[in-house]
């Protein structure tokens, strides 16, 4: 294994203002930390993030916020999820995150009882990541929790909650590497990549997600129904 050389990364990766590294640092840790802390102020979290952005801005960058703004935010990014979260929003205020939902909840007490466990596991795990690819997992997941909870409570001997949470959960998760909307996290890479020269579209992006999923899913699949049914 190769050793780590530290001084060869100071020289590569050089701070060039430790007072300012400093300052940014102590900022997200408390972002973070009151992150953690939201059970206890209720406070909106995206509101903290932005009063701290905006005062580690004015506390590094007093003299030239302007700048700062212009040239160092990613207005492009934000401005896609802006319009993605419109987007999904829309599709729940009509309905289709709801219809979602209602359809898997009547396949799955269609079943017979001893297949349904079989049928909730696997059409919840593949159905949430096809979903969570294409559309944000938060609202598809925020639909998703009272129907599966609903399923619990009318069939707690065959569905139980905990083993139908687990597969949305492994559903929505994994399913966010599908496509380039799938996740922020891709969002945000491909915006930087885009501002260093590194054009990563749709597509290109789309073929290799795609097989991730597949594979990732069909592994949590097995998995599950290893641990809850077969074993």
């Amino acid at each position: 294994m190769r050793e780590l050389d530290e001084s060869a990364l100071k020289r590569t990766y050089p701070v060039y203002d430790e007072p300012r590294l400093l300052i940014a640092g102590t900022a997200t840790f408390f972002v973070i930390l009151l992150f953690f802390l939201h059970p206890v102020h209720h406070k909106d979290t995206a509101w903290l993030a932005l009063i701290a952005a905006f005062l580690t801005i004015s506390f590094t960058n007093p003299h030239d916020v302007q700048d700062v703004l212009r040239n160092h935010v990613e207005w492009d990014t934000l401005l896609f999820f802006a319009g993605l979260f419109v987007l999904v929003e829309v599709c729940a205020a009509m309905g289709l995150l709801e219809a979602i939902g209602g359809a898997l909840a009547s396949i799955i007490k269609a079943q017979e009882e001893d297949q349904q466990l079989t049928i909730a596991i696997t059409l919840i795990l593949w159905v949430s990541s096809i979903a969570s690819a294409f559309l944000d997992n938060i609202p598809y997941t925020a639909t998703m929790i009272p129907v599966v909870k609903i399923l619990s409570d009318e069939l707690p001997e065959t569905l139980p909650l905990k083993t139908l949470a687990w597969a949305l959960s492994f559903g929505a998760c994994l399913g966010g590497n599908g496509t380039l909307l799938g996740a922020s996290a891709n969002i945000v890479t491909a915006g930087i990549a885009t501002n260093r020269g590194y054009s990563i579209s749709f597509m290109n992006f789309f073929y290799p997600g795609m097989l991730t999923l597949i594979i990732t899913i069909a592994i949590a699949n097995v998995y599950m129904l290893t641990v809850y049914i077969w074993v």
